[in-house]
């Protein structure tokens, strides 16, 4: 059947005019954003089933000692209750903004003055004694690795009944006789001490009664291990890191450059209680601590005046590290 070029063109132009035209276009028009939105739903259920299983798979209600499906989270976005590994050993804890103790620029002085015929060189020397004192008791690597820290022990006056009692407790420690006292310690067998020890804290001082400089230091160290073999790598090749909080107290005088340690005390957070009497930290790891039950829990980075002590028979549960 042929159609002329007049009829055709008179044929087009009545469909211009029919009515119904417009309605017929919109419907047409609605028609199409329906499939646009249904594919487009179909994007936004295809890309939320793949969000749900990013979220189960990376969940922290699975089972802790699950690995955590490497590389689909990345570690600094993992939620604060899942372990540290040696990549970030300090994400999850206050710590991981701290100055490191082991830098020049840790542990700085307070402000110095004159105090009672002590001008500011002497105060100053004073207190770097101090310092030299707590870095040498917690950072050197001479204390961290366990050995006698000789360092330590010759910044102590001689005749300071103090450091008899630490060396007799260094070569043989005994309950309620322990080099933890004042020194932070590790067995290198158990565990290797990552870089970068976190502080804080802080140090006041005042004239001593009968000459030389009365300090007083309040200190917090944090420390993160790993296991030197056989640690549970939380994702391939990422080892389980944990860490261990050593808050130290104490009071010093110090006269021509040495020092008599008057009171201290001292609380450490994440280690075995009861442990072997051994003169170590003896770190728990994060299926360690899962175990623990009972014991008096604190918080190891709390402010204020309040400072825990492990009694006879008590032990003390950190609530974070």
């Amino acid at each position: 059947m042929s159609i002329d070029a007049d009829e055709f063109t008179a044929r087009l132009k009545a469909e211009r005019n029919d009515p119904a035209r417009e309605e017929r276009l919109r419907q047409d028009r609605r028609k199409r954003r329906r499939t646009i939105g249904i594919w487009a739903g179909a994007g936004v259920v295809l890309a939320g089933g793949f969000t749900f299983w990013l979220v189960d798979v990376t969940s922290g209600e699975r089972p802790a000692e699950e690995p955590f499906a490497a590389g689909a989270l990345n570690e600094a976005l993992w939620p604060d209750s899942w372990p540290a590994t040696t990549s970030s050993p300090f994400r999850g804890s206050p710590a991981s903004g701290w100055d490191k103790a082991d830098e020049d620029w840790g542990m700085p002085l307070p402000p110095v003055h004159p105090v009672d015929g002590l001008g500011e060189e002497q105060v100053t020397s004073g207190l770097g004694v101090v310092r030299d004192f707590l870095r040498e008791t917690n950072v050197s690597d001479e204390v961290l690795l366990g050995e006698v820290p000789e360092k330590a022990l010759a910044l102590l006056a001689p005749d300071d009944p103090a450091r008899t009692g630490l060396e007799t407790a260094v070569a043989h420690p005994t309950e309620g006789r322990s080099p933890l006292e004042a020194f932070t310690r590790f067995d290198p067998e158990e565990v290797l001490v990552l870089g970068g020890v976190r502080d804080q804290g802080s140090m006041t001082y005042e004239a001593a009664p009968g000459g030389g400089l009365l300090v007083h230091a309040d200190y917090t160290f944090v420390y993160a291990v790993t296991k030197p073999e056989d640690g549970w790598e939380v994702v391939p090749g990422r080892p389980e890191a944990a860490r261990v909080v050593v808050r130290r107290r104490l009071t010093a005088t110090v006269r021509e450059g040495k020092l008599l340690l008057g009171p201290a005390g001292h609380v450490i957070a994440n280690t075995a209680c009861p442990g072997p009497d051994d003169g170590f930290i003896h770190p728990l790891f994060y299926k360690e601590r899962a175990k623990v039950k009972g014991g008096k829990e604190f918080d190891p980075y709390a402010d204020g005046a309040t400072f825990p002590e492990a009694s006879a028979g008590v032990c003390l549960r950190p609530t974070r590290t």
